[in-house]
């Protein structure tokens, strides 16, 4: 009787450490993970392009719109910071400065009105 426990020993050790014996395949619970975690990905990708489909122009426009806006007033803001942090370098002078100060001003007003649009939309 202890012979024959000593005899299965090996093979309880070496299926513990993943080896693969008979009928059993280690990589096969992987496959299926890996395949639903890639399945979820590609729905997750397809649901959010058909949600974006759904989306009415208008709204797409003024997102764009939006985004654009964002862009020019962070490179105004940008401009007057390195003006204000190198004054001989940047080469701005006031008149350029109450201009861009101005413009900052304008495009908060256009981004305030396109995401109350936004909002009601």
């Amino acid at each position: 009787m202890a012979s024959s426990a000593w005899s299965l020993a090996p093979l309880s050790a070496a299926l513990a450490h993943g080896a693969q014996t008979g009928e059993q395949d280690s990589g096969h619970g992987l496959f299926w993970i890996y395949g639903f975690l890639l399945a979820g990905i590609a729905g997750l990708i397809i649901y959010r392009k058909w949600w974006r489909g759904k989306e009415p122009p208008e709204r797409r426009a003024l997102k764009r719109r939006l985004s654009e806006l964002e862009r020019a007033l962070t490179s105004c803001r940008a401009q007057l910071q390195n003006a204000e942090d190198y004054p001989k370098e940047c080469g701005l002078t006031d008149a350029d400065r109450h201009e861009r100060l101005r413009s900052v001003a304008s495009i908060r007003g256009e981004i305030d009105v396109i995401k109350t649009e936004l909002a009601v939309n």
